[in-house]
């Protein structure tokens, strides 16, 4: 019997406005990469709007096979990612400090993912870009917004 490697697969999806940092979060995190310099996410090979990286990590002995998909935050993407919800066990909520219309947009990301996405799916909100000195979204503010939102 072949064995596929790994003991558990889990779908995650990264979600938030175009620029907030999602494709270096994924970067950072499957590859310990980081750019300084903005590319749009218009997903190679297609469908535009999404790419994936894989990462499997060992959690209680267990292998856990980690497919990341980094969503474009344009709205001209938002029927395509849509699909991209079904089967995603995790989400990742992005919006940039620097960015106060991308930590606005959340309530409507929130409803994006209760429209498409699995109801017990598990919701994280990440607070990007904190590093940056113009920043225009406080951490008691994201902490308010995870508290109202439940994740």
């Amino acid at each position: 019997k072949n064995q596929p490697g790994y003991d558990h697969l889990a779908k995650l999806l990264i979600i938030g406005d175009s620029g907030v940092g999602k494709t270096n979060i994924l970067l950072r995190f499957c590859e310990n990469n980081f750019m300084s310099s903005h590319l749009t996410t218009i997903g190679t090979p297609p469908p535009p709007g999404i790419d994936f990286k894989i990462k499997t990590i060992e959690i209680d002995c267990k292998k856990i096979r980690m497919q990341i998909w980094d969503t474009a935050g344009q709205e001209r993407f938002k029927t395509i990612t849509q699909t991209y919800y079904k089967g995603a066990m995790g989400i990742i909520m992005v919006f940039a400090v620097n960015d106060r219309p991308s930590f606005n947009a959340m309530e409507n990301w929130l409803k994006q993912i209760k429209t498409h996405a699995a109801e017990n799916v598990v919701k994280i909100l990440v607070a990007n870009k904190i590093d940056c000195e113009d920043r225009k979204v406080t951490a008691d503010e994201g902490k308010r917004l995870a508290t109202e939102f439940g994740v």
